[in-house]
C-alpha cells in the first residue's frame, strides 16, 4: 500500500471514546494462540470434539475482532500438536506425552481448514530450540523425545533444557521437522518466537556450557559469542531457503523479544536497558533483515509507551529504521492490560490503541501491523482493548501487505460481476479468473468493493465492503440499505494478496433494454416468416447474469405484419420490456402453373377467329391482376389476327403462311401482387404447316411410316433426360389422346384404333415442343 495514504488515516492521540478510527487498506492484523502448558489451547483434560469446538469458537472470536493472521503453537518443547513421525504427540494436547488422541484426528490440519474458512491464514509456530522448560518431566518424556533419545544434543541450564544450535545434527533434526510441516500441511506460513540461546543464567544457577561443541565445530570463530550467533543464523538461512524451495508461497519469520541492543547510538541499538537478544540470546535479527533470510521480524514490544528502561515509543521507531526492504510487525503485550501486577500503566485503557497509532503513523513507513499475546488477552477483553480493535480500528477488513520479493504478479481479474437485488439483499456472483491448481497466482480471497458513486475509488477503505473469506465466487451484501442504487466491483487476491485489476462494474439496479428499430422480414413462398433471434441486438444496462425472454420465440413463424417482445430478467427477477414491430415484406412473384390451351392447335386454316380458352391458375401471398398478351411468329394479314376476350379466353385467326411450317400465337399471361412482383408464363397455339414444327434444342421425334396404312412407330429422339408428354389431336382440332412420362429415346406405337384422318402429335418434354403432322389412309 502507498505509505502516504497512511497519512489520511492516522488520528490524534486522544481517548477513543466517541471517535472512530480510520483503517489501513492493508495491515497484518495477528493473533498468538499459545498451546504450551494449555496457555490459550487446548484443554488436555477435553475429548477431541470438545478441543475442536474450542478452537472455533477462538477462530470465531479472533475473526470478529477483525484478525487476519493467527500464528498457533505447534511445537512448544520439540514436541507436536500434529501427528508426526519425527517428534513425539505433545502432552499440552493428550495429557501425556506420545499419547496420540483418544479419538484420531490432526490438529493443524483442523486449525488451518479452520482458519481458511474464515479467509485468515495459519502460520505454525515453532520454538525451534526448546526441549523441556522443566528436567523433572523427562523421565515421563515419550522415548523418542530428543531429551531421552538425544540427551548429548542438549545445553542444560537450571530445569531449562534447549537443543545445542551449534551443533549440526541439531539443525538437521529442526529442519526435518519444518520440511516435514510444509510438505503435508497447507501453512501460510512458519513463526518462530524468542527461544533461541537459553538467557543468562540467573543467580545461583550454574550456566550452560557448550565449550565441547565450540571446539568440535569452530568454523574458524575464534569468539565464542560470534560463532553462536552464526549457529542461529545457519538455521535461519537454511530455514528460509528449504521453504521457498518446497513451497515458495509459504512465508517465514520470526517474532524476537523486543530489544535488539542496548545503545544510545542508534546505529546500534535502543536507548533502553532491558535483555537484549543480540547478545544474551545470540540472535542477530538485524542481520537477518539485511541478507533477506526472512520475510517479516515481529518484535515482542511488550511494554507502554513511555516506560523506563523499555519505552515503547522509542523501540518501534527504532524497529521501522532496520526493516530493510522486509516487513517490521509489531508484538503487543495484550496479556497485560488491567493485569494490577504490571503497574499503572497498563490500567490505561487507551494504552493498546495509542500503541496502533504509533505503530500506523505516516513516519513508520516499514511497520505493516502488529499482533497480540495473547488470545485469552483478547477473550477477556480488559479494558474493553478488544472492543477498541474491534470497532475502531478493524472495523474494516483489510489486505495483508504485499511482499513483492516473493511475488509480485497479481492474479487474474474476475469475470462476470453481477449485482442482483435479492429481497432486501444484493446478491453478488463472478467468475473465477485463472486455474486453480497455480497455486502462486490462484486467486485466493476477493475484495469486494461498494459506492454509491459509479466511479470507485478501490484505494478508499470506505469502498472496501468485504473480503471474501475464501474463493468463493458469490458474496450476499446484507448492508444495502433499500432503495439506494449501489455500484460493485471485485478484486482477485492472490496467497501474497497481490491483488488483481477491477472487474466490471455491476449495480443493484432492474436492467434496463433497449430494444433495435422496426424489422423487417421477407415472407416465403407459404407466406410467412420465421422470426429471428433479436436478443444479441438488445442493448442492456448492467448486462451480466441478465437473462432475455423473446416473444414470439426465436423460430417461430408469422404470417402478418407483429410485435416483438423481448424481457430481461436479472438473478433478482427485476425486468424490463421493449417492444418493436416487424414488417412482413412480400418479395416473391406469383407462381403461375397448370397452363394449358383450348384447342393448342388450330389444324384447319380457314381464316376464321377461333375461340382459344386459356386455362391456369396463379398462388401469390396477396391479391393479383393478370393482364394477357399476343405476339405471333407472322404478321397480320390485313385484318385482326386475334383478339382478348378476357384474362382466360382469346380468339385466334386460323391462317398461316402456305409456305412455311406453321405459323405459332404466343400468348403470355403476366401477374402482378400487390407489392409489385410480377412473373409471367406463356403457352403457344400452332397452326400447323405441312412440315414438322420444333421449339426448342435437343427434341428430334418422328413417325414412320407417314402416311400408314395402320399405325405409327414414333421414335422420342431427345438429348434431353426429362420425361416426355404427348397429346394427339384430330383435324378438327379435338384432343384425341395423351400420353405422359415418355421415356426419352424410346418407341412407341401410336394409332392402330384411330380412324383415317390427318393427325397432329404435340411433343412436350420440358420448355421443348414439337409438332408433327401425320396421316393414316386406312383401319
Amino acid at each position: 500500500m502507498p505509505r502516504i495514504l497512511r497519512i489520511l488515516l492516522l488520528c490524534s492521540f486522544l481517548p477513543m471514546a466517541g471517535f472512530a478510527q480510520k483503517t489501513l487498506k492493508r495491515e497484518l492484523r495477528g493473533a498468538w494462540i499459545a498451546t504450551f502448558t494449555g496457555i490459550d489451547w487446548p484443554n488436555r483434560t477435553q475429548t477431541p470434539a470438545q478441543q475442536r469446538a474450542a478452537f472455533i469458537t477462538i477462530a470465531d472470536h479472533h475473526k470478529a475482532t477483525g484478525m487476519n493472521v493467527l500464528f498457533v503453537q505447534m511445537r512448544s518443547q520439540c514436541d507436536a500438536m500434529y501427528p508426526s513421525d519425527i517428534e513425539p504427540w505433545s502432552a499440552d494436547l493428550t495429557g501425556r506425552q506420545g499419547t496420540a488422541p483418544s479419538t484420531p484426528w490432526d490438529p493443524m490440519a483442523f486449525a488451518i481448514e479452520e482458519c481458511h474458512k474464515r479467509g485468515m491464514e495459519f502460520h505454525a509456530w515453532l520454538n525451534p530450540y526448546r526441549a523441556t522448560s522443566n528436567s523433572a518431566n523427562i523421565p515421563n518424556f515419550a522415548e523418542n523425545h530428543v531429551t531421552r533419545a538425544h540427551p548429548e544434543w542438549l545445553l542444560s541450564q537450571g530445569i531449562l533444557r534447549v537443543l545445542d544450535p551449534g551443533l549440526p545434527e541439531v539443525r538437521d533434526h529442526i529442519m526435518s521437522v519444518i520440511t516435514d510441516i510444509v510438505h503435508r500441511y497447507d501453512v501460510d506460513g512458519i513463526h518462530f518466537d524468542d527461544y533461541f540461546y537459553p538467557p543468562s543464567a540467573p543467580a545461583g544457577t550454574t550456566p550452560y556450557n557448550d565449550d565441547t561443541t565450540f571446539a568440535a565445530y569452530p568454523r574458524g570463530f575464534t569468539v565464542k559469542a560470534d560463532w553462536r550467533r552464526d549457529n542461529v543464523n545457519l538455521l535461519i538461512r537454511r530455514v528460509y531457503d528449504s521453504i521457498k524451495t518446497i513451497k515458495p508461497w509459504v512465508k517465514f519469520g520470526v517474532s524476537p523479544s523486543g530489544i535488539y541492543r542496548n545503545s544510545t547510538n542508534p546505529a546500534i541499538g535502543t536507548p533502553t536497558s532491558g535483555l537484549e537478544h543480540y547478545t544474551t540470546l545470540f540472535a542477530d535479527t538485524r542481520r537477518w533483515l539485511q541478507e533477506g533470510w526472512v520475510d517479516y521480524i515481529m518484535p515482542q514490544v511488550y511494554w507502554w509507551i513511555g516506560q523506563p528502561g523499555a519505552n515503547y515509543g522509542a523501540i518501534v521507531p527504532w524497529w521501522n529504521n532496520q526493516a530493510n526492504g522486509r516487513h517490521i510487525y509489531i508484538g503487543m503485550a495484550g496479556y497485560k492490560v488491567g493485569d494490577l501486577a504490571q503497574g499503572a500503566a497498563w490500567q490505561d485503557s487507551t494504552q493498546i490503541p495509542r500503541q496502533v497509532r504509533m505503530n500506523r503513523d505516516s513516519v513508520h513507513q516499514n511497520i505493516f501491523g502488529q499482533a497480540v499475546y495473547n488470545t485469552n488477552s483478547l477473550r477477556s477483553n480488559r479494558k474493553n482493548f478488544r472492543d477498541s480493535l474491534r470497532r475502531h480500528f478493524y472495523a474494516r477488513p483489510a489486505l495483508l501487505p504485499v511482499m513483492q520479493w516473493r511475488d509480485s504478479i497479481a492474479p487474474l481479474a474476475p469475470e462476470g460481476v453481477n449485482a442482483a437485488p435479492l429481497g432486501e439483499h444484493v446478491q453478488l456472483s463472478w467468475s473465477h479468473p485463472g486455474d486453480p491448481a497455480d497455486q502462486m497466482n490462484r486467486a485466493r480471497q476477493y475484495v469486494i468493493y461498494r459506492s454509491e458513486d459509479p466511479l470507485i475509488n478501490t484505494e478508499a477503505v470506505e469502498n472496501i465492503l468485504a473480503l471474501t473469506d475464501t474463493a468463493a465466487n458469490t458474496f450476499t451484501d446484507t448492508s444495502a440499505l433499500p432503495n439506494t442504487t449501489y455500484y460493485y466491483t471485485v478484486t482477485a487476491l492472490d496467497r501474497f494478496h497481490n491483488e488483481s485489476m477491477v472487474s466490471n462494474l455491476s449495480a443493484n439496479l432492474p436492467p434496463e433494454i433497449l430494444c433495435p428499430g422496426d424489422q423487417q422480414l421477407n415472407g416465403d413462398a407459404d407466406c410467412s416468416a420465421q422470426i429471428p433471434d433479436y436478443r444479441s441486438l438488445a442493448i442492456i444496462s448492467n448486462p451480466t447474469g441478465v437473462t432475455m425472454v423473446q416473444h414470439p420465440a426465436p423460430g417461430s413463424r408469422v404470417q402478418h405484419n407483429s410485435l416483438v417482445h423481448i424481457v430481461a430478467f436479472n438473478a433478482g427477477g427485476k425486468s424490463d420490456t421493449c417492444t418493436f414491430s416487424i414488417q412482413l415484406r412480400d418479395t416473391i412473384a406469383p407462381q403461375i402453373s397448370d397452363i394449358a390451351l383450348s384447342p393448342a392447335i388450330l389444324t384447319v386454316p380457314d381464316n376464321r377467329l377461333h375461340t382459344v380458352n386459356l386455362q391456369y391458375s396463379v398462388t401469390d401471398c396477396s391479391a393479383v391482376s393478370n393482364v394477357i398478351s399476343i405476339t405471333s411468329n407472322e404478321p397480320d394479314y390485313g385484318a385482326p389476327d386475334w383478339e382478348i376476350v378476357n384474362d382466360h379466353t382469346v380468339k385466334l385467326r386460323a391462317t398461316r403462311n402456305p409456305l412455311g411450317n406453321g405459323r405459332f400465337y404466343t400468348i403470355t399471361v403476366t401477374s402482378t401482387d400487390a407489392s409489385g412482383n410480377t412473373s409471367t408464363a406463356v403457352a403457344q397455339v400452332l397452326v400447323p404447316g405441312n412440315k414438322p414444327w420444333t421449339h426448342g434444342d435437343g427434341l428430334a421425334v418422328t413417325a414412320l411410316p407417314n402416311p400408314t396404312f395402320h399405325q405409327f412407330v414414333v421414335v422420342m429422339a431427345s438429348k434431353d433426360p426429362q420425361p416426355i408428354m404427348l397429346r394427339v389431336y384430330n383435324n378438327s382440332g379435338a384432343l384425341v389422346e395423351t400420353r405422359n412420362n415418355i421415356t426419352p429415346n424410346s418407341t412407341i406405337l401410336l394409332g392402330g384404333s384411330y380412324n383415317a384422318g390427318i393427325y397432329y402429335l404435340e411433343i412436350i418434354q420440358g420448355n421443348k415442343r414439337q409438332i408433327l403432322k401425320v396421316m393414316k389412309v386406312g383401319h
